[in-house]
């Protein structure tokens, strides 16, 4: 009877546990023993005849997890799965692909490190900065603030750089699937998960520390707490005003994104504004809050925004009319809504940017999003479908500032990702309906083709990755970060007396990146092999220059070193020999052949040009960068330099004598002294001086003459002031007419 009895409360509970709603009551002996001589069975375990404790515990573990099993929901496990499924093809290999770990990640943990060292405030003194330096501009904000606590725990390294990207980009992912369950309320919220995970952008961007990525995500949660505000409470304004900021100081690009988003929500949905006015005026009162750090940035540094322009060639500084910088912006912004730009693979982007063979998106997810497209424009009266339709629009608009770029118009992923979801879930409900008899088939199958796929796509990337591209120096893929600091930290250790000369020219921003493995004090100099074949400098056998292929080959032609060994080589991806280290010494006529050198370089270049239909002959000094168009072509972003010469001289011999009132040079940040030496063709002369102070950026030096002259031939001398020659010396542009300078 016992043995009976046991059995049939086995059968009981397994039953009612079975069913909606069961909850466990409480245990007594006899469901105690029921439990576990159950598990027993199901263990297929002889029957005993009498439980032990560990036994009894056991079974109460097996229910408990077979009862969260059933309440958890079949749809929310396949939600988890799906985020496991993003986390895993994200951490998996997540130093070595991308193979590059560029200067715009390694300056992210470097700028916390430098806002610890100086106690949270900038090198100009200001407390909690706003914007941190990359380069020539200010491009950095909460991404940096976001690398400190993982920098104070764990200290630098890619992984962890990398890692909170990734994490941030996860709970973005996790955005999406709340959205498809709670906005509206479809059953396959799993489908954004596994979408956004295999869309190639997104895998490649998503395993770096690159605020684009951070920004996208940020925007995710944006829409999500917006559409909450719309269909659930008001309360969810606030945290969509917090998650629009975060966007906004994220990525510059993604500022224009959330301000015309926010624009056309807010005409969009206005009744409902005002309807949740309380709501409203108190999110506005917290938008403004929030934007306090940009006003008083905006206020100490008023050029900034002009500056980033210029950095990055907008059109928008470019002497263009205003409508054809308004045709220039609809025609990149057009471009960022081709489906062809994101469905085919395309070569319009860097390779580093890229995954050879992939589109941006996949393309059998194309049907996908017409189906989705289709839903959206049907239901466009409810507010919830015009989001997505207002943000696919809003997507591009950060790019087309200045032109269609991969990183620039990330966010895009978002919107498609979530109306291809909307479709995909539309197919597999439409599936389900046609196999009543077995439903759950359609759900399982998408879903396991899909994981498939970002396996694979991880596998692809990290076994193929290295080699879909293989010019990995500075104009590709710019390789070799971990791998050439990680091999001067062994040489270093190894050999501590070795003076090591690395070369820059592998990468941008080398200096920041060597920041990152090294800190401030560096265990080498960063320098190139040319500063020896331009001037006599200390050369022994204990010197160890690093040096790319390029500059290898260039010192085998040369008739200046002996002796030349190479210690060893560190090879690219490919096989082929991408750094060598080397030992040389100067031939013993070195000294002639570089003066000879010398002197042949002081006779100023000569070159004739064509400028507003008149022709022009120009003399100038020897330049090691840049030819001497650039200084004349109405473009402030190119620019020529000197090999050596300081100051730098550029002479314009005209035609006929011409009536000059203003001179503007566009020079470099270092303290400058510019002299204008004007010469009439009645034999007068007149010299006029300007000195530059120091600058983080380039800034134009404007010569406002006290009178017009008649002038045959200018000189322009721009010396650096605090450097002797050899020595670089930068010019931008120069540009002179009667009148008032513009």
């Amino acid at each position: 009877m016992g043995e009976n009895h046991i059995n049939l409360s086995g059968k009981s509970l397994l039953s009612r546990a079975s069913s909606p709603g069961f909850s466990s009551p409480p245990f007594t002996q006899s469901t105690t023993n029921a439990q576990a001589t159950l598990s027993l069975q199901i263990g297929q375990v002889p029957l005993a005849e009498k439980t032990t404790p560990s036994q009894v515990r056991l079974s109460k573990v097996f229910f408990g997890l077979r009862q969260f099993a059933h309440s958890y929901g079949w749809e929310n496990w396949l939600i988890t799965l799906a985020l496991v499924i993003y986390l895993l093809t994200r951490f998996v290999g997540l130093s070595d692909y991308p193979i590059f770990f560029f200067t715009d990640e390694a300056v992210q943990t470097v700028s916390a490190a430098d806002l610890v060292r100086d106690h949270f405030r900038s090198f100009e003194g200001d407390l909690l900065p706003t914007y941190f330096y990359n380069g020539y501009q200010f491009n950095l904000s909460f991404s940096v603030y976001l690398q400190l606590i993982p920098y104070l725990l764990f200290g630098k390294s890619i992984l962890v750089t990398r890692g909170v990207s990734v994490l941030v980009t996860a709970l973005g992912a996790l955005s999406l699937a709340l959205i498809m369950k709670k906005v509206f309320k479809l059953p396959h919220a799993w489908t954004a998960v596994i979408l956004l995970s295999i869309t190639p952008a997104w895998f490649l961007h998503s395993r770096t520390a690159f605020e684009t990525s951070l920004a996208t995500a940020f925007f995710a949660f944006f829409v999500y707490f917006y559409l909450m505000y719309r269909t659930s409470s008001s309360r969810h304004i606030y945290p969509a005003v917090l998650m629009g900021a975060l966007v906004f100081y994220s990525y510059s690009p993604a500022q224009v994104v959330i301000g015309l988003t926010a624009l056309l929500l807010l005409i969009s949905d206005w009744r409902y504004h005002w309807q949740q006015r309380s709501a409203v005026s108190k999110g506005f009162g917290l938008a403004i809050l929030l934007a306090l750090p940009q006003v008083r940035f905006m206020i100490s540094h008023p050029q900034a925004s002009i500056n980033h322009l210029h950095v990055l060639n907008s059109y928008w500084i470019q002497p263009l009319t205003i409508f054809q910088k308004l045709g220039r912006f609809f025609q990149e912004y057009l471009r960022g809504l081709n489906p062809l730009y994101w469905y085919l693979p395309n070569q319009a982007d860097l390779n580093r940017h890229l995954m050879k063979g992939y589109a941006h998106v996949l393309w059998i997810t194309f049907p996908f999003l017409l189906i989705g497209l289709a839903v959206v424009i049907a239901r466009i009266r409810k507010s919830e479908y015009r989001v997505l339709a207002l943000s696919l629009l809003a997507a591009p608009a950060g790019a087309a500032v200045v032109a269609l770029g991969i990183t620039r118009a990330l966010v895009m992923v978002i919107p498609l990702t979530v109306i291809s979801a909307i479709g995909l879930s539309t197919l597999i409900s439409w599936l389900t309906k046609n196999l009543p008899s077995k439903a759950w088939l359609p759900s399982l199958a998408i879903f396991a083709l899909f994981c498939g796929g970002n396996i694979y796509m991880t596998r692809d990337a990290l076994a193929s990755g290295p080699l879909w591209f293989q010019d990995y120096g500075l104009g590709g893929m710019q390789y070799g970060a971990s791998q050439i600091f990680g091999a001067i930290a062994q040489y270093h250790a190894q050999s501590p007396d070795t003076k090591i000369i690395l070369s820059p020219s592998w990468a941008n921003g080398t200096d920041e990146i060597a920041r990152f493995f090294f800190g401030d004090q560096l265990p080498f100099t960063m320098g190139s092999i040319s500063g020896y074949e331009i001037d006599h400098l200390d050369l022994d056998e204990n010197t160890l220059f690093i040096m790319i292929p390029d500059e290898y080959r260039d010192v085998l032609k040369s008739d200046k070193f002996t002796n030349i060994q190479v210690e060893r080589t560190l090879p690219y991806p490919n096989g082929d020999a991408g750094f060598y280290f080397v030992r040389l010494q100067y031939v013993d006529n070195i000294d002639v052949i570089l003066r000879a050198e010398r002197n042949a370089r002081r006779v100023l270049q000569e070159r004739t040009l064509q400028l507003n239909q008149e022709t022009l002959s120009v003399k100038y000094s020897y330049l090691d960068m840049g030819s001497i168009e650039n200084v004349f072509d109405g473009n402030p972003d190119t620019l020529i330099r000197t090999m050596e010469a300081n100051p730098l001289v550029v002479e314009i011999t005209l035609t006929q004598a011409e009536p000059v009132s203003w001179l503007k040079a566009r020079v470099g940040g270092t303290p400058t002294k510019v002299t204008l030496v004007l010469s009439g063709d009645d034999g007068s002369s007149h010299t006029f001086l300007q000195d530059a102070e120091e600058s983080p950026t380039p800034r134009d030096v404007t010569f406002q003459l006290d009178q017009t002259y008649q002038v045959i031939s200018m000189q322009l001398q721009v010396l650096s002031i605090y450097n002797e020659e050899p020595a670089h010396v930068h010019l931008w542009e120069i540009g002179y007419g009667a009148g008032n300078a513009e």
